[in-house]
């Protein structure tokens, strides 16, 4: 006969093969940092607006997490940096940062063609 630990370890296995349980981990993250900011926010109101370059350097993470397919993490770092639910424009960020796109480029992410755009400077 199976014990309660046999079932909450059989759930536990279960919901691990499938992704689910990160998905609740990262939710459940997601409901305490909203509630701890909702709490919180006459403390926030006084921080400074981040500038420009933090912005684009979250949407860089978020273009990445997203790319990954890692979204409950985006979902986090969306939520703890305050971002829009629509990412910045692609070609916004490109044009900021002066970047060329190529057709390979626009396949990946673009802190991924940061990365490799420095590989190739101090190769050569």
């Amino acid at each position: 006969m199976a014990t309660g630990k046999d079932l909450i370890d059989a759930v536990r296995t279960s919901l691990e093969s499938d992704g689910a349980l990160s998905q609740i981990k990262a939710e459940m993250r997601t409901k305490v940092m909203q509630l701890l900011e909702g709490s919180n926010k006459s403390s926030r109101s006084k921080h400074p607006k981040s500038p420009q370059e933090v912005l684009i350097l979250n949407e860089l993470i978020r273009e990445y997490l997203e790319w990954m397919g890692y979204k409950y993490a985006s979902n986090v770092l969306i939520t703890e940096c305050e971002l829009s639910k629509q990412p910045l424009d692609r070609n916004l960020i490109t044009k900021d940062l002066g970047i060329m796109e190529t057709e390979k480029s626009k396949e990946l992410p673009l802190l991924f063609c940061i990365i490799e755009t420095f590989k190739e400077i101090k190769s050569a």
